[in-house]
């Protein structure tokens, strides 16, 4: 349980997911490969805990810390399908959008957020292929979605 104990030493905690019966899987496997649909920051009822676009209504270090809640979210949906955060060999891809307005142009250093997380649990395993691009209009008006690849071992 490497992976979880880095995240107590960080002081993130995962609690269990709520699920309100969606139609889009939050997880889907293929093989030995995980497909993690897109998160936003949210706590594990699933509401908001940031909001706004970038740029506009928010800051770049508020992007990151958007980013940051999304690995968050993330690794709680991860730990309720996987059971076990360590069954996670290697983070291959990220998609980072980045709900952008005015004169903003710093999407990768607030996916940064997301990245940095990853790699401060996981190590080695957590360096990914990342993209990282505006967007407009996120559901909830998230200023941060992030999906992933994962794959694992059984």
């Amino acid at each position: 349980m490497f992976a979880e104990q880095k995240l107590e030493e960080m002081g993130i905690v995962l609690n269990p997911v709520r699920r309100n019966g969606k139609s889009v899987l939050p997880v889907r496997r293929y093989k030995n490969l995980l497909y993690v649909s897109g998160h936003g920051p949210v706590d594990e009822n699933g509401l908001p805990l940031m909001q706004g676009c970038v740029g506009l209504d928010l800051d770049e270090q508020q992007a990151y810390e958007a980013a940051r809640l999304c690995a968050v979210s993330m690794l709680r949906t991860l730990k309720d399908y996987l059971g076990d955060l360590d069954r996670i060999e290697a983070w291959i891809k990220v998609l980072g959008l980045v709900n952008s307005g005015g004169e903003f142009w710093g999407m990768p250093k607030a996916i940064n957020g997301f990245s940095d997380v990853i790699v401060t649990v996981f190590g080695q395993r957590g360096r990914h292929a990342r993209a990282a691009m505006g967007s407009a209009n996120h559901e909830s008006s998230y200023p941060v979605v992030v999906d992933a690849i994962v794959r694992i071992r059984d």
